[in-house]
């Protein structure tokens, strides 16, 4: 999740930061000190805002009042020394008032217990979006519907990104891998637009790197795949390969015989 830390005292902020990162290891945290500059910077949409109370220019009620203008469903927790305002900030359905110093605890409780649902399994549920299959055939399912592309190659060119797993692929080297033979470049970018076309269509298009000549499979933990999980020598992911790998492709022959001899030695 995203989160604000807005504190005039900038060692206030540094130290609520670091709480809230012992509860939430992949958080992301942006701090700041001026609660008038902020209001611009909160425009990028935190999940949770921390505030100080009592801060110069204006203070932390007057700016949540103002974020819940921008985007009312914000998890305000105010954090403050203060107890005259905790009416108001209620009053502002916030989250949480914690009384400082805060403690682990405290923020702990304050972000299991939310006002609003923020995406904490947003990231988990973006993962199961896309489900991809390896292990027998080739397939790929979006919120559980198979994906439809203009051309079969299409398929085969997000499959051999797959195979690649996050490798940046030269557009000669997919050709020769997808045609064995040069001599395909037109098809081959009607291949890539259909993919980036379907992909932005689902929401999804940012599971593929495109660059001066240059395309890959990106932002790999978004992919429920069984290819990866055996990669990622889990013993869940050891059983799921049962003698087949893409098996309607002719270059994911060599990965097959390795994976072969892989379960016959175990």
């Amino acid at each position: 999740m995203k989160y604000l830390v807005l504190d005039d005292e900038i060692l206030a902020a540094e130290y609520l930061a670091a709480l809230i990162y012992e509860v939430d290891e992949k958080a992301e945290v942006v701090t700041a000190i001026n609660p008038v500059k902020s209001l611009e910077l909160a425009k990028q949409k935190f999940h949770v805002c921390f505030i100080d109370i009592q801060m110069p220019g204006l203070n932390g009620i007057e700016f949540a009042n103002e974020l819940k203008k921008l985007y009312p469903k914000t998890n305000f927790i105010f954090v403050t020394g203060y107890s005259d305002y905790m009416g108001e900030a209620f009053r502002l359905d916030a989250s949480d008032y914690i009384m400082k110093p805060a403690n682990v605890e405290q923020v702990r409780h304050a972000l299991e217990n939310l006002r609003y649902s923020a995406p904490r399994g947003l990231a988990e549920k973006e993962k199961q979006r896309i489900q991809i299959t390896c292990f027998g055939n080739f397939d790929i399912l979006i919120d559980g519907k198979p994906v439809k592309f203009k051309f079969d190659k299409t398929k085969e060119l997000l499959a051999y990104l797959v195979h690649r797993k996050g490798a940046r692929c030269t557009s000669k080297e997919v050709i020769v891998n997808l045609w064995e033979e040069d001599g395909h470049d037109s098809y081959y970018r009607m291949l890539k637009k259909d993919l980036q076309d379907v992909l932005n269509k689902l929401g999804c298009e940012k599971i593929i790197y495109r660059e001066r000549g240059q395309i890959g499979l990106a932002n790999l933990e978004d992919i429920q795949c069984d290819y990866f999980k055996w990669k990622e020598n889990t013993a869940e992911g050891r059983k799921l390969y049962h003698g087949e790998y893409m098996a309607q492709y002719s270059w994911g022959k060599e990965v097959n015989a390795f994976l072969d001899m892989d379960k016959y030695q175990e």
